[in-house]
């Protein structure tokens, strides 16, 4: 094989890669109905989030319905209604890395659970016209 063609042949397999799809359509759903309402722009962003990490992360929360029980209880729905937030369970090191890519990649909306048990990740993509303004908060 030549150099040209090993080159490009290694070119379409990083391409691949990087479009690679991380998540089951199952994680995206919501929990409580089944129903499915992900933003496909920020599954794409959580993608290449992933693929810089380079380890893969489990999320506990994706897409959530109005009527799931943690929306219902309240006064205004949150980012995981807009299917645009994910609840990576992560913890020390990996928890850290997430945070650090996802911020290279525009991520403005941070939440950090890492106390007792249930360590966890948010991130949204949801903007100040939809009544979230940037912001990074703990559970």
């Amino acid at each position: 094989m030549t150099t040209k063609k090993k080159e490009n042949k290694e070119e379409k397999k990083e391409e691949k890669k990087e479009e690679k799809n991380y998540f089951k359509p199952k994680e995206l759903k919501c929990k409580a109905t089944g129903e499915e309402g992900f933003d496909l722009e920020f599954l794409a962003l959580l993608n290449e989030i992933r693929h810089e990490c380079g380890f893969s992360f489990p999320l506990s929360s994706a897409y959530r319905s109005p009527q799931h029980p943690i929306e219902a209880r309240k006064e205004r729905l949150g980012a995981h209604t807009y299917g645009k937030a994910v609840d990576i369970l992560a913890n020390g090191e990996n928890a850290l890395e997430i945070i650090r890519v996802a911020q290279k990649h525009g991520i403005k909306r941070i939440g950090v659970q890492q106390k007792g048990g249930g360590r966890f990740i948010h991130l949204d993509v949801c903007t100040e016209e939809e009544g979230f303004p940037p912001a990074i908060w703990s559970y």
